[in-house]
């Protein structure tokens, strides 16, 4: 194969990296609006009272936000990475 060549968007597409970085983002993306619809509803209680969750006092309240934001940066750092070092085809 000439070096010069760049593989198929198809090949693109299904590369391995491409897969585990589609599945990384959508986790991530859930996990933020997981940490983010708490807050917004503790915002639109008003004078509501709360239970506190014995998962939210263990994990801590921000959690799912840390997680979810670190699996999106590790998206982007795997997006990243099949653009700048496409697969080699056999």
């Amino acid at each position: 194969m000439n070096t010069s060549e760049k593989p198929s968007r198809w090949a693109r597409l299904f590369d391995i990296r491409s897969i585990v970085a589609a599945l990384l983002g959508v986790y991530g993306v859930l996990l933020l609006v997981a940490g983010i619809a708490p807050a917004l509803a503790k915002a639109g209680a008003g004078t509501a009272t709360h239970t506190p969750d014995r998962t939210d006092l263990a994990a801590g309240g921000v959690a799912n936000l840390w997680v979810g934001g670190i699996l999106v940066l590790i998206t982007l750092l795997f997006a990243v990475w099949v653009v700048v070092r496409p697969a080699d085809r056999d």
